[in-house]
């Protein structure tokens, strides 16, 4: 999930988001498909996958972000640990952090990954996701938002 204002890092009831239908398939440059959820919300967006136990082979959570800039992302609240690729607004991964651990501190403990390269779109993934389908920098991932 995207690291939320400052002011927000100091609440550390972030409010409930229900899951949404995993019904946007994401196509993964080896031909690979997955279901995933949108989170296109600010409130969306700040529970990402928070209290999960459990993100099967297949299905994800793909944030879009209203803007191209340097999302970084921090697992505060998180249960398992995820594979998280950003993407640039042609889908062109521009940026991956493999087998992020959740963060079981206070959110002032829980550092923050990526957001170093500027993205449009980022995708979490059961973890073992990047490497078993081979996934870099520079591919492109397909899919089509409603």
């Amino acid at each position: 999930m995207p690291v939320v204002p400052a002011a927000w890092a100091q609440d550390v009831n972030i409010p409930y988001v229900a899951p949404r239908p995993a019904n946007t398939l994401v196509m993964l440059p080896d031909g690979s498909t997955v279901h995933v959820e949108l989170a296109t919300t600010p409130a969306e967006q700040a529970y990402g996958l928070m209290g999960r136990t459990s993100l099967p082979e297949g299905r994800g959570m793909l944030f879009v972000h209203d803007d191209m800039a340097r999302h970084a992302y921090w697992m505060y609240h998180c249960k398992i640990g995820l594979d998280i690729v950003w993407m640039d607004a042609a889908h062109s991964i521009v940026e991956m952090s493999p087998d992020t651990p959740p963060c079981r501190g206070k959110s002032t403990t829980c550092p923050s990954y990526g957001g170093k390269m500027p993205s449009e779109y980022v995708l979490e993934l059961p973890v073992g996701t990047i490497g078993k389908h081979h996934l870099a920098v520079g591919e492109r991932v397909e899919f089509q938002l409603p």
